[in-house]
């Protein structure tokens, strides 16, 4: 009987390792290159040159000095910062109410007003950007960032919908006829009832879209020129070609760039699986 037990308990343990291994290959994917990265930052020129891949001996603060002294690096990253917070903003703030209405919708209307978000799933919205430059270039919001914040809040609201929708779908109907029949109104119902619901969501839509713009390089080629309004990918380019003799510097710049994400990721985290699947699933 123990031999038994002994056997479907091992099986058992292989099982729960096999369902693992996808996840901690995956991990380490993603891992292995980011100590790569930041062990590089912190070596001296003549020791990467000497061995690449080497564990550093030493650890030179200097590079990270010379990254942000150098080049546009400060402004950039100052403004990338106004850019990703003001969309975020935009994004929060409208999503919500979007998916709210077309959620509550008790006609056909709602389904087609979902579907139009849907669609700006599938369709890249890249391929609209030379009609937004024209449309922008008359209106004077080209080379300037709140033109870019509009561009990136159109960009990041239909993800925000479709997840901000499946979840409003699953909030029972009960909790707002209640505040109606204590006399809120709609507005203060939403606010004041249904959106602190949604911070599993919503701190999933702030990550998703806090990498897209922080990341985001093509919006920036179209609509920035002026060297005072780049944003961090288009000065990490102007920074490579400036010093692309100094490895150990280049990855301190690179550091600097994904350090704020990658905060932002862990003090979030605990809310953006269970945001994304309740999110989507509902949906």
């Amino acid at each position: 009987m123990s031999t038994v037990r002994s056997r479907h308990h091992r099986a058992a343990h292989v099982a729960d390792i096999a369902r693992l291994l996808p996840a901690i290959v995956w991990a380490i994917a993603i891992l292995v290159p980011l100590l790569f990265l930041l062990f590089i930052s912190v070596r001296t020129t003549a020791a990467y040159g000497a061995a690449p891949l080497a564990f550093p001996e030493t650890f030179e603060i200097s590079n990270y000095i010379a990254a942000w002294n150098q080049g546009a690096i400060p402004i950039a990253f100052l403004n990338t910062i106004i850019i990703t917070a003001a969309s975020i903003i935009g994004v929060v703030l409208l999503a919500p109410m979007a998916a709210y209405g077309i959620a509550r919708w008790r006609g056909r209307g709602g389904g087609g007003f979902y579907v139009y978000f849907v669609l700006g799933l599938i369709v890249p919205f890249q391929l609209g950007l030379p009609l937004l430059f024209k449309l922008f270039a008359g209106a004077g919001l080209t080379d300037t960032l709140p033109g870019v914040i509009v561009v990136q809040i159109g960009a990041g609201l239909p993800l925000a919908v479709f997840l901000y929708t499946g979840f409003l779908r699953s909030v029972p109907l009960e909790l707002e006829e209640a505040a109606h029949i204590d006399g809120a109104g709609d507005l203060r119902t939403f606010v004041s009832i249904v959106f602190p619901l949604l911070r599993p969501v919503t701190a999933t839509v702030v990550i998703l879209t806090a990498i897209t713009v922080w990341n985001d390089l093509i919006v920036s080629l179209f609509f920035l020129s002026t060297p005072g309004n780049q944003t961090l990918p288009l000065a990490t380019i102007g920074f490579r070609s400036l010093i692309s003799n100094n490895q150990p510097v280049i990855f301190a710049c690179a550091v600097i760039t994904v350090l704020p994400i990658i905060v932002l990721f862990i003090v979030l985290q605990r809310f953006f699986i269970s945001g994304l699947t309740q999110g989507a699933l509902r949906g």
